[in-house]
């Protein structure tokens, strides 16, 4: 498959993802609750998110069986070097079996920050404006550590650097005209006599703001770490790779399970029907597990600063889908499009840029 068909899922299923994922907190949204059951939700949601991390090696397993060809390579891959660290549980090399085990906890330990901040951002603020603070984070300092480790290419420094200059005074003219946008929509009103905005919600705004963006910094030393500790090379198979993140998506879960108990007791107390549990399913199968899928392909196949485009594109297209999605609700300003359109010129930009194919083994 193209790489750039990748892309695509990628943005869209982050999209599909963020945006279920906050109208299942707008449905069990109640603010007569004590906020640590607002936390047990998001708690619970974290759990579920790494599910389809875990289907990853069974899902691969599952294909080989539709694969006609004699001793197919998948099936070899997975029965023969499925677990690196079972691999090394057979040497009697203690340093490397510990050395395993600290990156993978160490991967874990980033991972889990960044999801559940995200999650808990997703009840105190829209889904734009998650999405918006989120990828602005992720794409600066995973930019700036690909730069500083030598994992982006020093080829048109000063060119690249200027067009992501654009980039973010794109995301900055969006994010600062989106208070214009969401006064002129009727969503908060101005106070006639001290002059400010109506917005009873505005700290929960600042709250989450600050928690996304912090946490999402965890992604770009993760971004580094797995290009380091797990290189993309011709002798790394996508089996490899897949039982990584089941490990990691194994320790995430150990360390929420503690939590489990009374985050599952407090979501009895809410809106849990038939479609809350569908909504959830579908978040997975369409938002989660395809965009996994996609950003570890682009990751293999793709040079890694080429990835960073994927964040762009969630800003743009998710401004985008609000406006299709509530197009009553909407308003747009002349220097919102301005700053669309400098982000959308930069994306392209940076991906025509960093495309670049890598010749690896497909297993």
């Amino acid at each position: 498959m193209d790489t750039r068909i990748y892309w695509f899922v990628a943005v869209f299923s982050y999209i599909v993802q963020t945006k279920c994922l906050a109208h299942l907190q707008s449905l069990a949204q109640d603010h007569e609750k004590p906020e640590s059951e607002h936390q047990s939700l998001a708690v619970f949601l974290a759990f579920i998110y790494f599910v389809p991390w875990l289907l990853l090696a069974p899902c691969l397993r599952l294909l080989s069986y539709f694969d006609t060809r004699p001793a197919s390579p998948v099936l070899r891959a997975l029965d023969s070097e499925m677990l690196p660290a079972m691999s090394s549980l057979r040497k009697n090399d203690l340093f490397s079996r510990l050395s395993y085990v600290i990156k993978l906890s160490t991967l874990a330990l980033l991972v889990l920050v960044a999801v559940f901040t995200y999650m808990s951002s997703l009840s105190l603020t829209p889904a734009f404006d998650v999405s918006l603070i989120q990828n602005t984070s992720i794409f600066e300092i995973t930019t700036l550590l690909y730069g500083v480790c030598g994992l982006a290419r020093r080829k048109n420094v000063f060119r690249n650097f200027c067009v992501m200059m654009v980039a973010l005074v794109g995301i900055l003219l969006v994010s600062y005209t989106k208070a214009t946008c969401d006064l002129l929509a009727g969503k908060y009103s101005v106070n006639q006599k001290t002059g400010e905005l109506n917005d009873p919600f505005l700290f929960d705004r600042l709250k989450s703001a600050l928690l996304c963006g912090l946490g999402a910094l965890t992604l770009g030393p993760v971004a580094v770490l797995w290009n380091r500790w797990f290189d993309y090379s011709d002798r790394t198979t996508f089996s490899h790779q897949c039982v990584h993140l089941t490990l990691i998506a194994s320790l995430c879960m150990a360390g929420l399970l503690p939590f489990l108990p009374s985050a599952l007791s407090s979501l009895a107390k809410g809106p849990t029907g038939r479609a809350f549990w569908l909504e959830i399913l579908a978040t997975l199968l369409f938002g989660t597990f395809p965009h996994l899928i996609s950003v570890l392909q682009l990751h293999r196949y793709t040079q890694p600063a080429y990835c960073t485009t994927v964040n762009l594109g969630a800003i743009i297209f998710m401004g985008i889908s609000d406006w299709i999605c509530e197009p009553t609700q909407t308003t747009i300003v002349r220097w919102e499009v301005i700053g669309y359109i400098m982000l959308s010129l930069s994306c392209v930009v940076l991906s025509v840029t960093y495309y670049d194919r890598k010749r690896i083994s497909k297993v």
